[in-house]
């Protein structure tokens, strides 16, 4: 009997990889089975064994940079002060290296994809209103919703405005420093 191990999860980070290059390469409309499997260097059998179906990929993939953002979050909102945790936030948000970037383009194909998907949308809609709950709540509560809303607004801007070059994360930074003062 097989059990689920560390080269289970090994496999499945690899496959869960593989559609992240094909999607940061040419959009989530690249991802299929097969493209996959080559991409990872795995057979077809192989994949639909961790993933049935295009969509269970998409789905896990999804899934995975959502908690690939909360891991970077958690990694720099570990302060004390509520300000502190909103400042790291928020400045998470702004794609900062080559990597942030790469991962923000792959997020944003997903949710452009996510407009034609209504699972993936309901996805997209839970994890922003998760996110603007965490910023109702570092900013003091039940009161301060349209508050959220406007950084949540704020932070998306501007992450794409750096991403497309339009601004340097520095400046975007300068932005989400005078929004917190």
């Amino acid at each position: 009997m097989r059990g689920q191990g560390a080269a289970y999860d090994e496999r499945r980070t690899a496959i869960v990889e593989a559609v992240f290059a094909l999607v940061d390469a040419g959009g989530v409309e690249q991802v299929s089975v097969r493209r996959v499997a080559d991409q990872a260097g795995v057979s077809i059998g192989r994949v639909q064994h961790y993933f049935p179906t295009k969509d269970d990929l998409l789905h896990a993939a999804f899934a995975a940079i959502n908690e690939l953002g909360a891991q970077r979050v958690q990694e720099r909102a570990d302060r004390d002060r509520p300000a502190d945790v909103l400042r790291a936030v928020l400045t998470v948000l702004i794609p900062q290296t080559e990597d942030d970037r790469r991962l923000f383009r792959i997020q944003q194909a997903f949710e452009t994809h996510a407009l034609t998907s209504a699972e993936l949308g309901a996805q997209v809609k839970q994890g922003y209103r998760e996110l603007a709950g965490l910023f109702t709540l570092l900013l003091g509560g039940p009161g301060h919703e349209g508050e959220a809303q406007e950084l949540l607004a704020t932070s998306v801007g501007l992450a794409a405005l750096v991403l497309n070059d339009t601004m340097t994360s520095a400046e975007a930074e300068v932005i989400v420093r005078r929004r917190l003062s």
